[in-house]
């Protein structure tokens, strides 16, 4: 197909045309002009053939293809007449007289080589070997053989009739030639040319010139091929030989003639030329451009390529013109330049609905391997059942399977559906097992061994793995009783024939039982690992239950590995084969990593108990000790869970899911635990580890391994069932029938879980006091009333539970794995699901009982087997609710979960809405909750290597089924379909397309998302976006694809926090590490610019995908530069197995520098990618810095109007030349003076140069630095990292310096500052500090101290004096002894009550005056928070469960044990923060006391905890008022007891004062780090916005031992004393240097003491802020102004309690709808912007997309339409973005008046900083809230902030 560039770019949808106005392919250049595009999708290419010999691993084995790509240059030639190249419906003699009578030429692939024949006579043939010089001449007899083993062997013919007609060819009627052939295709599987014996003899060519196709110094040989991989290349140079040259055997068959040589002359030229000048034809004015996403990358090749050598010599040669191949190169990719977008996908078809299952309570049968692992994998014996047994080893099926216990529930599932059948057989199995090696491994898990059924079945998994090791002769009865079962499986097992020729065919019964491999093999090792190691099972992926035909087609049949990995990457002809291959090529290699390894009987053990690894290997954490005390405690009322089991859920899990073993006599348990398997340091698998997968599904107790040990870790213990079920019977028996006292519903649901497991509820089930059981009508005999009562109390928990996410089916999971697995802390993968879970388990008490229900409702599933319906949770108005769905998919159930989390859905009128788009009908009772498949299309002839893109989870309007919402890293995609089915897509309502673009030789051309009104595009990473690159051609997996999945065989070393608080490295396939994101590339220099590692490995994924080789190796140079440690698996240990190859393997070596030869071609293309700053080395510093800045402004987006967004000033340029050469440390620069968005990532640049002016400035008179720690605020670590990485991984091409984001990249072995390579790490003020407590950190810092440079943004906070110290919270127990613990008191109690402490205390301590001086402090902070606003202001809060609700990821901190227990001082502002750390511990202390004291309620949790451990001796001395009994076994609540008795609070906050001091770790001197010793140790330089710090003597000044006044750390001229009493014209003169560039700033002072009144209403105090501020509007003194203010910056967190949600509906209900549309906040988990609309629940993305759309609806009057809500967490260093774009665009402030909420802040910087918030200061109105403005002390209206008394003060 060919069209003109008009054609081919206008059909699509607006493509070149619209973006460019071209009318046809115009290029620059030399030998540029017009071109017509040929957009035909070649499968071949130049770039294929002009390759080095081992660049590609094989050719591409399809004839067609080739002799299409050649049909231009061979008009007159047709190369596909009288050949044979693909099946023919013939019989095989038919096919050999045909192929003779016609002399046709027959291509040959045999094992992925190919030969042809040309036939030449009825009994002569000339065959030709690739390998081979010569052509050979068969004749007589053995024409026939061989024609007919190559016809066999490439099973052209009916093979199917020679299998079922087997007299028609040995029969009476057969003749020499059919049974020829059927003895042939008897042993075809295994026959081999070379055994045939054929006489062959060479036969000359007749030629005496050199034509390409024969030899060059032989002209009577052939040319033989010149790489391995381009046999099918030289086959076909043998067709132009027959066909052009006229092939033909003289008379005395001595000579092999060309009839028409002159002919065969022109063709090969005319493919040289062809070849040579394919991609531009000047002659004909062609271009054929869109061939190969790699086309930049491979054009070059051919300088090394023998095949272009070969070409050009050839022309040469016959004195032809050799077409300029290299000129093309250019051509093309002007082309690509001018036009950008290649095509674009505008046809729009909805696939479908997302696979899910009718959602009732019957046992369902399994068509689909959707959500297979869940459904045959786990629990789920009675709910799921595979549609047949070979289904359920479907490949598709056993792929997804991590760990033996799914591949174990797999094999019990099957077995079920067979129980009754193999009772007999299987039903006593104490007479079948007489071994007993590894039986340990084997345990039941407790929620199973109420049902005999499972108990059978899974003793018998256990027969069927030891039978299958075992060697002949062994255990008898037991090989008896499974080869006996196997009998009963064989009539539903599916083989196929496993022959080469007929493989798609199913085996006969009678057959198979004869055959003497297969039927042995699966009668002794069916549903063995050995078994799938050798046989998989293949099918489609969806079963279709009406279709009754048994075939390969319709049914999953067994296959042989080894067969299937021959021809899984063959092209087949034949329909069904050809389906059976695509299976293999897509399941094959992940399902065999599933059985990877052999099974072995001779493994041993090696047992250790290790620290810190387990958890539950303790007398407290185990069902012994809670049985223990139960029966001690059986007639005790007062017994509680908490008591037993603690708040950690953890311990409920462990005590509940116990793990059984069934052995009369045994002693009864053996201890167990998790087995180490470590490759490396960093390579820990733990196989039987909770939240760990090994992700392989053997035994790995019997799997095979180099040291011949197993390394176990125990942690627990396992139980004998008969021993564990006596000494329940004996508790039982022993309350003789006394019902249980507690009613404590904890206790008691889990003694009903132990009855129902061990069959003693009939008999004991009255003995429990739960009330509902009381309600059963049928008493306690009906399990199944009991069972739908405990399912309707679980949902109506989660009904009623609308804080979470938490459902039945995730508790099922989680209780499943944690009864096959063990739980520990060491490793514990913290960012797990299962962690996640755990997490909010723990934070709510009630779900203790919520688990039990579930483990109850689990035991009850399998005992009556039966189950109860599923159900959704969704997140709607800010709550979560359930949806019982028609139909249920576990995987929509969790996407509909994390959408809705994280975008603002809600419920009105029975509809699930987002953005006023009904999307669910909730009305019916159990209503259609689907999502569905999208795909698009081009919408032209135009394609490129993508030829669709499927979007999985899109959501469709109802009664609009043309509106489709695809949701994509926090994207929103709306999808509008015309009528004709082209698309319309909008994000974030700004129009984009979706098309294949062009962006530079490195990242070529991507699908991806295009702007209509703009050049930039967006590259969006998720898996929900499948991107279908055609497999044949170009893109087949022996060229540019991976038999392998590459993502799978990259490995990261990933740093986390375990559950021992240990940061640990654990080694991650990146296929793990995925996640989505949005990458925007601007226009017009396409750097490629992410903000986190993450994106990368986003990226990286992304390019392999689409087979985009150079993308791939740019994001590798990029993700090596910011990785602690990558591994590339490029072949496996065990098996050999080669799993990375071919452009792949190349481009990783490249990446890693590791080429045998340079590569000069690749390093032109990528150098353009990266800065070259080195180049500047002895460049005066000023010079550099310009530049850098230059180089700066092409990072940016290119504004609408031409110009970069952000040119560094040249006050920026002298402010960076400061920071650098400055004798000061730190610099004051004004607030919004682009510190973070630009001096930072030029400081980090200039530091990566080789510049001799920065790195002497750099080395502040020490030595030379190669380390750059970049210290920020915890909230604004992920801003800095986003700026370093953006500007700082493509500087310095093949420079090897490395970008951390996380200090603790230090405890790696690989992280050496020792080195002389550059390195950086950005992290946070507090997190280095503990970076510095680890002795492993501190041996590697200590010696090059001297080498590493500190920059400190927002300086001032780093030295801020309440934030100096760091200390750890932690749940460890500290050393304080009770004489300390009681000083802590009596100080404490001394300050609050204004006293004396007593003189005696402070003498009998060891440090009188330390107790005296921290009275004093105390008494301070008393009186600091005398003001009842002070608790939530200042540097410190209460850690609580309402500070919690805006930060979930300090759940975890909570559930550690400081929930309502300790006063925490924040790391910088006043919001609970992810990571927060205690600063000045000794205020801790005393705020707890406080707490304690007022609010002594929120203690009575703790209290009825620690009650018990109250001393007879404690009561005597300080709380004997109450009754001893009544206080320490009572049910008064503390604030109860308190409140009778108001004169034991003393008694009762001393106790717990004591308890609480003790969780708290303070460490010791050597560990405290505090923020002035890391001025002492390390060079540092930083800046601030506001410069008022302390001074202290540098590294410097001490590392020289000067004893002369110490330096000033910043420049102090504009400091303004107050004991200095300046003039008014002085104070104005240096506050006018503080203010810089902000000199005109109006402000009006507002008295907040309202808010002192108000402090417990929130939202009251905005009211009020509102009507001031509406009041003050027409005093402000400018005009313009819109009534009211826009912004708001709460300093001192007045609105803590407050969500944003709140605000919202405040300004909507004071402002209408009319007057904000919109409120923008930032976000609490990740400090992202975000606007909320006013009349709606959507909550989207402040980002690049919506301030244009914002522009666009608006205009300049955009400010009035959004209030702008800064919270307390961000007044620091926090931009609000996009103001200078308005404010050149428009002229205006966007913050046109601010309120700031200062009120009882005294600190003026801090003030200043809210202030700052607004990046216009000079245009903004401000009102600053402050309390106790005496009167007369301000100006009305607002003024000059210099001349205000006010700011004096």
């Amino acid at each position: 197909m060919t069209a003109t560039a008009t054609d081919a770019c206008q059909a699509g949808s607006n493509g070149v045309a619209a973006k460019n106005g071209l009318g046809t392919a115009k290029s620059t250049g030399p030998g540029c002009g017009t071109y017509i595009l040929d957009c035909y999708p070649y499968t071949f290419s130049p770039l294929l053939l002009f390759a080095e010999a081992d660049y590609f691993d094989r050719g591409y084995s399809n004839y067609n293809a080739v002799a299409r790509f050649f049909k231009p240059a061979l008009k007159d030639v047709d190369m596909l007449e009288n050949v044979l190249y693909d099946r023919k419906n013939m019989l095989y003699e038919e096919l050999l007289a045909h192929v003779t009578s016609h002399r046709m030429l027959v291509t040959c692939c045999i094992d992925a080589h190919f030969t042809a024949f040309q036939v030449v006579s009825d009994d002569a043939l000339v065959y030709y070997d690739p390998l081979q010089p010569t052509l050979s001449l068969v004749t007589g007899d053995n024409f026939r053989q061989l024609a007919g083993f190559l016809l066999l062997k490439c099973n052209y013919g009916d093979s199917q009739h020679m299998q079922d007609n087997r007299d028609h060819y040995m029969g009476s009627n057969g003749n020499a030639l059919r049974r020829q052939l059927y003895n042939l295709w008897k042993n075809i599987n295994t026959l081999e040319m070379s055994r045939l014996n054929i006489r062959s003899t060479s036969i000359p060519l007749d030629l005496d010139q050199y034509l390409l196709c024969n030899g060059r110094s032989n002209h009577q040989g052939m040319s033989c091929q010149l790489t391995g991989n381009t046999c099918y290349f030289q086959t076909y140079l043998f067709a132009v030989l027959c066909k052009a040259g006229g092939l033909a055997v003289d008379r005395r068959r001595s000579k092999a003639l060309l009839q028409t040589s002159d002919r065969l002359a022109s063709a090969t030229v005319a493919i040289c030329q062809f070849l040579l000048e394919f991609f531009v034809e000047a002659k004909t004015g062609i271009m054929r451009p869109l061939t190969n996403s790699n086309f930049a990358l491979d054009f070059h090749r051919y300088l090394k390529a023998p095949y272009f050598s070969l070409m050009t010599q050839y022309l040469q040669h016959r004195k032809f013109h050799v077409p300029q191949y290299e000129s093309q190169y250019q051509i093309v990719l002007e082309y690509f330049k001018n036009s950008r977008t290649l095509h674009t996908y505008g046809d729009f078809t909805l696939s479908g609905a997302m696979p899910s299952t009718l959602n009732t309570k019957s046992l369902q049968p399994v068509f689909g391997t959707d959500d297979s692992v869940y459904k045959l994998g786990q629990a789920n014996y009675y709910k799921f059942r595979p549609c047949n047994l070979m289904f359920g080893f479907n490949t598709n099926i056993m792929l997804g399977l991590a760990s033996f216990c799914q591949f174990n529930a797999l094999r019990k599932n099957q077995l079920l559906a067979f129980y009754k059948e193999l009772h007999p057989i299987i039903g006593n199995f104490r007479a079948l097992a007489t071994m007993n090696q590894y039986r340990d491994y084997y345990f039941i898990p407790q929620f199973e061994i109420g049902q005999q059924e499972l108990i059978d079945v899974h003793h018998f998994t256990y027969l069927i793995d030891m039978c299958a090791m075992l060697g002949v002769g062994d255990a008898r009865a037991a090989q008896a009783a499974v080869e006996c079962a196997n009998q009963l499986f064989l009539d539903h097992v599916h083989f196929s024939t496993q022959r080469r020729s007929d493989y798609e065919k199913l085996m006969p019964k009678n057959e198979f039982k004869s055959n003497k491999r297969l039927y042995p093999f699966f009668s002794k090792k069916f549903m063995s690992v050995e078994f799938f190691t050798e046989l998989l099972g293949l099918g489609f992926a969806e079963i279709n239950p009406r279709e009754k035909e048994i075939n390969s087609l319709t049914q999953t049949a067994f296959y042989s590995v080894e067969l299937m990995r021959g021809q899984a990457f063959r092209m087949e002809h034949e329909f069904e084969k050809e389906c059976i291959n695509q299976m293999s090529r897509s399941t094959t290699r992940k399902y065999l990593g599933r059985f990877e390894g052999d099974q072995d009987l001779r493994q041993k053990y090696r047992v250790a108990v290790k620290i810190g690894h387990g958890f539950t290997y303790s007398k407290y954490n185990t069902l012994m000790h809670f049985l223990n005390v139960v029966q001690c405690y059986w007639q005790n009322p007062d017994l509680s869970n908490v008591q037993v089991f603690g708040k950690d859920i953890r311990t409920l899990l462990a005590v509940s899911c116990q793990k059984i073993f069934f052995e009369d006599g045994h002693t009864g348990f053996y201890h167990y635990g998790v087995m180490e398997d470590s490759a490396s340091a960093y390579s820990v698998s733990m196989d039987l580890a909770m939240a760990t997968n090994v992700g392989y599904v053997n035994p790995s107790v019997s799997r095979g391994k180099r040291s011949g040990t197993n390394y176990l870790v125990l942690t627990d213990r396992v139980f004998e069932f008969h021993h564990l079920r006596h000494i329940l019977l004996r508790i039982f028996e022993g309350t003789q029938g006394a019902r249980l006292k507690t009613d404590n519903v904890v206790v008691n649901l889990c003694l009903l879980s132990l009855m129902l497991d061990f069959g003693l509820y009939e008999q004991h089930a009255s003995l429990l006091n739960l009330r509902f059981m009381q309600r059963l009508q049928r008493g306690c005999n009906d399990k199944r009333q009991l069972q739908v009562e405990v399912a309707n109390m679980i949902h109506e928990f989660d009904r009623k539970n609308t804080a979470d996410s938490v459902t039945r089916i995730k508790l099922e999971a989680l209780i499943f794995e944690a009864s096959y697995k063990f739980l520990v802390n060491k490793n514990f993968p913290t960012h797990s699901k299962q962690n996640e879970l755990i997490q909010q388990l723990n934070s709510d008490p009630a779900y203790q009982q919520q688990l039990l229900l579930c483990k109850v409702y689990m035991s009850l599933c399998q005992i009556n087997k039966s189950v109860e319906v599923d159900y959704y949770k969704v997140r709607c108005n800010g709550e979560f609710m359930t949806v019982i769905p028609h139909n249920f998919s576990k995987s929509t159930g969790e996407y509909l979960e994390e959408i809705t989390k994280r975008y603002a859905f809600s419920e009105r009128d029975g509809f699930i809405v987002y953005d006023e788009l009904q999307l669910f009908d909730l009305r019916a009772s159990q209503p259609e909750i689907d999502l569905f498949k999208v795909r698009l299309d081009p919408k032209t002839d135009v394609q490129s290597m993508v030829k669709y893109l499927e979007i999985q989870n899109a959501f469709q309007a109802i009664g609009a089924k043309d509106l489709h919402l695809i949701f994509i890293a926090d994207n929103t995609l709306l999808a509008e379909v015309a009528a004709d089915g082209s698309v319309s897509i909008r994000i974030s309502k700004i129009q984009v397309e979706v098309a294949t673009s062009y962006f530079n030789e490195a990242i070529s051309f991507i699908p991806c998302f295009s702007y209509t009104d703009s050049e930039d595009v967006i590259l969006f990473a998720s898996r929900n976006i499948r991107y279908h690159v055609d497999q044949g051609g170009q893109f087949c997996t022996d060229y540019y694809g991976m038999k392998h999945e590459l993502i799978e065989c990259i490995e990261s070393d990933e740093v986390f926090v375990d559950l021992n608080d240990e940061h640990v490295f654990k080694e991650f396939k990146l296929s793990e590490l995925l996640t989505e994101s949005k990458t925007v590339v601007y226009y017009p220099d396409y750097l490629l610019q992410v903000p986190s590692r993450q994106e990368l490995i986003n990226l990286l994924d992304l390019a392999i995908h689409v087979r985009n080789v150079s993308f791939f190796i740019l994001v590798l140079l990029y993700l090596l530069r910011c990785s602690v440690a990558l591994r590339f698996k490029h072949r496996d240990r065990e098996t050999r197995v080669v799993k990375i190859t071919g452009p792949w393997l190349e481009a990783i070596y490249y990446a890693l520098g590791t080429h045998n030869s340079p590569n000069a071609s690749y390093d032109t293309i990528f150098q353009k990618q990266f800065f070259d700053i080195n180049q500047h080395q002895r460049m005066p510093l000023p010079e550099f810095i310009e530049v850098l800045c230059d180089n700066f402004t092409k990072y940016q987006r290119f504004t609408d109007d031409g110009q970069y967004q952000i040119v560094p000033t040249e006050k920026q340029k002298a402010f960076l030349h400061r920071i650098v050469t400055a004798e000061e440390c730190f610099h004051f620069s004004e607030v919004g003076s682009g510190k973070t968005k630009v001096i930072l990532p030029l400081l980090c640049q200039l530091f990566l140069s080789n510049n001799d002016h920065a790195h002497r400035h750099f080395a502040r008179s020490g030595r030379p630095k190669n380390v750059l720690v970049v210290l920020v605020p915890e909230h604004l670590v992920v801003d800095a990292r986003a700026q370093v990485f953006r500007y700082c991984l493509n500087l310095n091409f093949r420079e090897g310096y490395r970008i951390y984001d996380d200090i603790f990249a230090l405890l790696h072995d690989q992280v050496d500052l020792g080195q002389k390579m550059k390195q950086i790490f950005v992290t946070s003020f507090n997190m280095f500090k503990k970076a510095l407590t680890y002795d492993k950190i501190c041996r590697k810092v200590w010696p090059v101290r001297e080498r590493v440079l500190v920059v400190a943004d927002e300086v001032d906070d780093f030295l801020d004096r309440d934030k100096l110290v760091f200390n750890i919270c932690s749940n460890k127990n500290n050393a304080f002894d009770a004489k300390t613990l009681e000083l802590y008191f009596e100080v404490s109690f001394a300050a609050y009550h204004s006293t004396e402490c007593p003189r005696g205390i402070l003498e009998s301590s060891g440090n009188p005056e330390y107790w005296s001086q921290l009275l004093q402090k105390f008494a301070a902070i008393h009186e600091e928070i005398q003001d009842a606003s002070k608790s939530v202001n200042k540097s410190f809060g209460i850690f609580n469960e309402q500070t919690l609700r805006h930060c979930s990821s300090n759940i975890a901190h909570d559930i550690e044990g400081y929930k309502s227990l300790i006063a925490r001082p924040y790391e910088s502002v006043n919001r609970a923060m992810p990571g927060s750390y205690y600063s000045d511990v000794e205020r801790t202390i005393y705020l707890t006391y406080v707490l304690l004291v007022e609010d002594i309620a929120k203690y009575d949790e703790l209290f009825q905890q620690e009650r018990k451990f109250i001393s007879f001796e404690y009561w005597s001395a300080r709380l004997n008022q109450l009754d001893f009994d009544d206080l320490v076994y009572g049910h008064d609540r503390l604030s109860e007891l308190v409140a009778k008795v108001p004169s034991t609070k003393d008694g009762l906050v001393r106790f717990l004062y004591e308890i609480i001091l003790r969780r708290m770790e303070i460490r010791d001197k050597s560990r405290s780090v505090n923020s002035v010793d890391v001025v002492f140790n390390f060079d540092c330089i930083g800046f601030t916005g506001t410069p008022f710090i302390d001074n202290y003597p540098t590294f410097a000044y001490l590392k020289s031992q000067r004893e002369d006044e110490i330096p000033d750390m910043i420049d102090r001229r504009f400091y303004a004393y107050s004991c200095e009493d300046l003039a008014q014209g002085d104070f104005e003169a240096k506050f006018a240097q503080f203010q810089g560039h902000n000199r005109n700033v109006l402000v009006e002072y507002v008295s907040s003491d309202f808010m002192r009144d108000a402090a417990g209403d929130e939202l009251g105090v905005l009211g009020s802020i509102f009507t001031r501020e509406e009041q003050a509007a027409g005093r402000s003194g400018r005009t313009a102004l819109p009534r009211g203010f826009n912004a708001i910056v709460d300093l001192c967190g007045i609105f803590k309690r407050s969500t944003i949600h709140d605000v919202r509906d405040l300004v909507l209900r004071r402002c209408g709808p009319d007057r904000f549309h919109y409120v923008y906040h930032i976000d609490q988990t990740d400090g992202g912007d975000r606007v909320l609309s006013v009349c709606s629940d959507s909550d989207v993305q402040f980002d690049e997309e919506f301030f244009k759309f914002l522009v666009g609806t608006y205009g300049a009057s955009l400010r009035d339409k959004v209030f702008f809500f800064v919270d307390n967490r961000n007044v620091i260093g926090k931009d609000v973005p996009f103001q200078l774009v308005f404010q050149r665009r428009f002229g205006l402030p966007l913050f046109y008046r601010s309120a700031v909420l200062a009120h009882d802040v005294d600190d003026f910087s801090k003030i200043w900083q809210a202030m700052g918030r607004s990046r216009t200061m000079n245009d903004t109105l401000f009102s600053i809230y402050k309390s106790s403005i005496p009167d007369g002390a301000v100006a009305p209206g607002a003024q000059d902030i210099k001349t205000q008394a006010l700011t004096r003060q």
